[in-house]
């Protein structure tokens, strides 16, 4: 028979609660009536226990049958209920008609069919399964009585003497009770399901507006409890420190995550930033910190807030060397007027003098250290105004290709080669919008900072290639490389390691790369070389270049 105790949920709930109540009658029928069936038999009732083993295997047949037909009656679940219940309560008066009718074991069959009712739909259902169970009840006593009594007389006064009608009276009241009852829970339960299912689904919306808040910020976000263990960690958190597998950190100690990082540590500062290493890149990551409390404003955790600050510590660099670069610049301006106008008086006095002096060795060679030193001073001030000046910008489309040839084919001339060569491996055709002059000086500069990194002689590679919308241009030496100290430092202007020079050389490098929109770094090592690379925006062939 069909006993159904959970809470419905719409059509839903009556589906499975269709579904559910089949396998529970099967489990009713083993238990109570195969069991009755046994007991029956062994009273020497054969004929009760006949009935009740063929009713079970019915219960069997019919279950089967259910489960074949419930795809039809599968868009009408309700009317597949009903169906059930009907049938129920026919099976349940043949037993208790079998079983003694009035003095039947059986009769709380109809009490389980009228909690399902209730359960399953509306009490009225449940009153209308009570009321036909009074009635099939009052028939099977009918029935019963009139087998025993042919006197009709004789039948009413055992139905309704004092014994028969209380007797009768008590079940009547009884499903009528049940049924009362039934509907009355029903509907708490079914309220308080609604209730739970409405709060289920705001505290479901609330959660995955808290996860898709957390996951959609654009800083780190770690949650610990009170040990310092991780319970949870967004995905942009997951993104900086190069994770990807979240289960291997969570329930970890925070240190474990970022080495070196210590709650109590962070929590008493409010704000750190730490250097963080990954898949061979250091990041610079800032933290800030606050206690997890709940409702009652007892601590629960702690939460770790931090970003990537990388790329604006640079900017914050970038900048700084912009102002310093435009200080210079206004000194630049007033220097430069200073510094030539002396220069050219000096200049014409020397050229004046060597007129004068008598031709003597030690006077040609005291004129000759004037003029070169009047030279290298007159140098030094068109570097100051270079770098220090805005680069003016031209749209000239240049081959890159070429301009290494010729910078090469000039630098070794000058040079002397003293143990050392200059390999060169460029694409043809690679072309930029830049000033002809600028880039030759650019690559003319990273050629001798090269040759003076090798004073034992080496090799210097020189390569270019397209790659997607860069020209990029590689300078490597097998030189004796930088420190991690010095590379921080090696574009700033008069910035140098050697004994003899100005320190502006690599400073007006970069200002010119720049200035173009490219991008110039450095990787060395020390005693393993030094690697320049330059990045330029990569420009098309025009019609009249190729006319040319």
């Amino acid at each position: 028979m069909a006993l159904q105790l959970s809470t419905t949920k719409g059509t839903v709930g009556i589906d499975t609660g269709l579904k559910n109540s089949v396998v529970l009658r099967v489990i009713v029928a083993t238990v109570l009536l195969g069991t009755g069936a046994i007991i029956y038999f062994e009273n020497g009732a054969r004929r009760e226990a006949f009935f009740l083993a063929f009713i079970t295997v019915l219960v069997y047949l019919l279950s089967l049958i259910y489960s074949l037909l419930y795809p039809i009656f599968e868009d009408y679940p309700k009317w597949f209920g009903v169906l059930q219940i009907v049938f129920d309560l026919v099976f349940a008066s043949v037993v208790i008609s079998v079983t003694g009718a009035k003095s039947s074991p059986f009769i709380f069959l109809y009490p389980l069919i009228i909690i399902f009712a209730d359960t399953m739909f509306t009490k009225i259902t449940g009153y209308i399964t009570a009321l036909a169970s009074g009635i099939l009840y009052v028939l099977i006593v009918l029935y019963q009585s009139h087998l025993e009594f042919h006197s009709s007389f004789r039948l009413l006064s055992v139905l309704w003497g004092e014994k028969g009608f209380v007797y009768t009276f008590f079940n009547l009241a009884g499903f009528l009770l049940i049924a009362m009852l039934g509907g009355y829970l029903s509907e708490k339960v079914r309220k308080t399901g609604k209730e739970l299912r409405e709060s289920s689904e705001s505290l479901r919306i609330l959660k995955n507006l808290y996860e898709n808040i957390v996951q959609s910020l654009a800083s780190g976000v770690v949650t610990l409890d009170l040990d310092g263990r991780i319970i949870s960690i967004n995905r942009t958190a997951l993104e900086i420190l190069e994770i990807t597998d979240v289960n291997r950190i969570v329930g970890e100690d925070l240190s474990h995550l970022i080495p070196g990082l210590e709650v109590g540590e962070l929590l008493s500062k409010k704000r750190e930033e730490i250097l963080y290493s990954t898949n061979g890149k250091e990041l610079i990551l800032g933290f800030s910190s606050s206690t997890l409390r709940d409702s009652k404003n007892e601590v629960r955790g702690y939460i770790i807030i931090f970003q990537d600050l990388t790329e604006i510590k640079k900017l914050e660099e970038r900048l700084r060397l912009s102002e310093k670069k435009a200080l210079l610049g206004q000194l630049a301006a007033g220097l430069a007027h200073e510094i030539r106008n002396p220069l050219s008086v000096i200049s014409g006095s020397i050229e004046i003098l060597s007129q004068d002096v008598k031709p003597s060795d030690e006077n040609v060679r005291l004129l000759k250290i004037a003029i070169q030193e009047v030279e290298r001073l007159n140098i030094l001030v068109e570097d100051f105004l270079l770098l220090t000046s805005p680069i003016q910008r031209l749209e000239t489309l240049v081959d890159v290709s070429r301009i290494i040839d010729e910078t090469v084919e000039s630098f070794l001339g000058a040079a002397s080669r003293n143990g050392f060569d200059v390999i060169v491996n460029t694409q043809k055709g690679l072309y930029v919008r830049a000033d002809f002059p600028q880039l030759k000086q650019v690559f003319w500069n990273l050629l001798i900072n090269a040759r003076e990194a090798m004073p034992n002689g080496g090799k210097i590679i020189v390569e270019a290639h397209a790659e997607e919308s860069d020209i990029i241009v590689k300078f490597s030496d097998e030189g004796c490389g930088m420190d991690e100290k010095t590379i921080s430092r090696i574009f700033e202007p008069f910035f140098t390691t050697k004994k003899v020079g100005t320190g502006l050389g690599l400073a007006i490098v970069q200002k010119i790369i720049e200035g173009y929109n490219g991008r110039i770094s450095v990787m060395s090592a020390e005693n393993k070389g030094t690697t320049f690379t330059i990045a330029l925006p990569k420009a098309e062939k025009s019609e009249e270049l190729v006319k040319e």
